[in-house]
């Protein structure tokens, strides 16, 4: 029954993938695509991958520091970079497996509760979706009536509201709860002796609460300041990275404009599909630059297809390097995603 489920699970996943990819290249002249592959100056493309995947990597695995610090202080920078990047690697192999194997990873190696690392990784998640809906919100005042046209199938402007209003709501549950430990620990407490069996309930309890503990840096204004400008940093990488490779197709747009096309990025990865979300990938870049830009659609297609894949190669070949470095074993890893 669990292999069944596992297939059936990938089949559908491949399946999505496959008429993502259906729509994205569907009105493609492959020969035009070609010559605009063979003539793309891959300099800016390679340079803009470097900054967005290995310099954004670098901050972002600063800002897991600073969320870290209150399960466990100043933990170098020389285990939490790798840790990412084996992250980044299974969340190419497996959707969403980076989000399981970077706590358990962090855990084991520094002895703190994998439930607490795990929900610094929601932490990360919220931030990085703020982030994402904050430049978006941005975008809107000078380009809301392009990308409505562009994407009014899938109504991208409600769905980013909605999902707002979802991760503040969720927030502030955490920080209520968090400010109200003991009353929270005592409702959890009650809530699983009258649904779970009794075998269960002190493991749920203790799960809980260590998940909680991912938040505590909430507890801690000192860290306020430096979570705010590692998240700044890291945006502006993946912005520095989406604009440079304008360069490499000869796309003239702003830097505001790479802004716009990085939160359309940003939507199309939240999709867990097989091959780093390639199919979602490749169709939201196209139909942003050719909907809302105008750009011709082999030049656009071109364009996702480079940054897309160089970002996946990077990943997976840093992330393969780390894990021999750290001793990570891949079954390991999938074990630990499917169980």
């Amino acid at each position: 029954m669990k292999n069944l489920k596992k297939i059936l699970k990938f089949t559908i996943l491949t399946a999505i993938l496959l008429f993502f990819m259906y729509l994205a290249f569907k009105d493609i002249d492959f020969g035009l695509l070609i010559a605009e592959l063979k003539k793309t100056n891959y300099f800016y493309a390679i340079a803009g991958t470097i900054i967005g995947t290995f310099l954004g990597s670098y901050f972002r695995a600063l800002r897991w520091r600073y969320l870290l610090n209150p399960l466990k202080a100043n933990i170098k920078m020389s285990s939490l970079f790798p840790f990412v990047m084996i992250g980044y690697m299974m969340n190419a192999l497996i959707p969403r497996g980076g989000e399981v194997a970077r706590p358990v990873l962090t855990a084991q190696k520094e002895n703190i509760s994998r439930a607490a690392a795990f929900g610094t990784i929601v932490v990360e998640r919220i931030f990085d979706m703020l982030s994402m809906f904050i430049v978006f919100g941005f975008c809107l005042f000078f380009f809301r009536e392009k990308i409505s046209d562009a994407f009014k199938p899938y109504n991208i402007e409600m769905i980013s509201l909605w999902s707002s209003l979802i991760i503040l709501a969720f927030v502030l549950t955490v920080v209520l709860m968090l400010i109200k430990l003991e009353k929270t620990e005592q409702i959890v407490e009650r809530l699983t002796r009258k649904f779970l069996p009794e075998k269960y309930q002190s493991k749920i309890h203790k799960i809980f609460i260590s998940l909680i503990s991912g938040f505590l840096f909430i507890k801690y204004p000192k860290y306020y300041f430096k979570i705010f400008i590692t998240t700044a940093l890291i945006w502006i990488c993946y912005a520095v990275s989406t604009y440079l490779a304008f360069f490499a197709f000869d796309i003239k747009l702003s830097f505001l404009d790479a802004n716009l096309i990085l939160v359309l990025m940003s939507f199309a990865m939240t999709l867990p599909l097989p091959g780093n979300s390639a199919g979602s990938y490749y169709l939201f870049v196209k139909t942003a630059l050719v909907s809302i830009y105008g750009i011709n659609p082999e030049t656009a297609i071109g364009y996702a297809i480079v940054s897309h894949l160089l970002g996946f190669l990077g990943i997976m070949a840093s992330g393969f390097y780390y894990s021999i470095k750290e001793n990570y074993k891949f079954s390991t890893g999938i074990n630990e995603v499917e169980s």
